[in-house]
């Protein structure tokens, strides 16, 4: 449904009523952390004697009761988890709280909210990238995961689009034509579904009219400036057939991890059942890894 549908709001309501009436897997304590002019929710996922905190979210679309629970893989270990909506995300956006590329600021606001003094950080899909980009300017963060890597918003569109299309978009962005631009993603998403749907869910998270303006704000997400500034343990986990992160990234990103405490990286392939984005065929095998290397001092 569109924001727009007369209905949205209360399935939403609905969705989130019956989400915790049944959620069991842990026990768990609901805030909302002041943020802008609102709030983010955080859900703290308590294990009993726990001496670690991790951070836990995800990217695009996602609301948070999505990692909530996801968080049933992560049973066991010796962490409390807080998992959260950020901005442009589930709850924080319906109160028009939109997608920033910095984000530092939400995990900053959450770790002095909770007073944590270290904690890791997990993101999930797009939150691949929000990730490292915390971890660039946040060092309260010591170990982080892109789960998957997200190396920029282009890739998701390169990857689905012929060589020369997204050239010419570049080279129009470039050139500041706003009109070419918006004329050839209207007829675009006329005829490709996905493409429609990428464009109308991201002038949503962000806050702005036209395709134009929407391409203008994913140029800041790209991992190239910040790699340098991240210093902590990191994973990498992607998969082979990656529906919007080109596999290759994989390699280049943990080359210019130059100074980094550690690199770890995994590729997935179709035999494991891990290939698709975020291991979505076999989702165990992603969280098995993530939770190895938290376990490691």
């Amino acid at each position: 449904m569109s924001p727009e549908d007369p209905r949205d709001e209360n399935a939403y309501r609905k969705y989130r009523e019956n989400f915790y009436k049944g959620f069991n897997n842990f026990e768990y304590e609901r805030y909302q952390v002041p943020y802008e002019n609102g709030y983010l929710p955080v859900v703290k996922l308590v294990t009993p004697n726990a001496t670690k905190n991790l951070l836990l979210f995800a990217g695009y679309d996602s609301y948070m009761e999505e990692m909530v629970k996801m968080s049933k893989f992560l049973k066991g270990i010796d962490y409390n988890i807080y998992v959260f909506d950020g901005p442009g995300q589930g709850t924080a956006l319906r109160q028009g709280i939109h997608l920033i590329h910095n984000w530092e600021n939400p995990v900053n606001v959450i770790l002095d909210y909770f007073n944590l003094k270290r904690a890791s950080a997990v993101g999930m899909s797009l939150g691949g990238y929000l990730v490292m980009r915390a971890a660039a300017f946040e060092k309260r963060l010591d170990k982080v995961v892109a789960f998957d890597i997200f190396y920029s918003f282009f890739d998701a569109l390169r990857i689905r689009m012929p060589y020369d299309q997204i050239t010419k978009i570049e080279q129009l962005l470039a050139a500041k034509d706003a009109k070419t631009v918006n004329i050839i993603f209207k007829s675009m998403m006329a005829n490709n579904l996905d493409l429609n749907w990428k464009i109308n869910k991201g002038m949503e998270n962000v806050g702005v009219q036209s395709p134009y303006e929407l391409l203008q704000q994913f140029q800041k997400y790209n991992m190239e400036p910040i790699m340098p500034l991240i210093n902590q343990d990191v994973l990498l986990l992607a998969g082979e057939n990656d529906q919007y992160v080109p596999s290759s990234r994989l390699v280049e990103i943990d080359s210019k991890l130059i100074n980094a405490a550690s690199v770890k990286s995994i590729m997935f392939d179709k035999a494991s059942g891990g290939d698709q984005h975020c291991q979505a065929g076999n989702r165990q095998l992603g969280f098995d890894a993530i939770k190895e290397f938290l376990s490691n001092k």
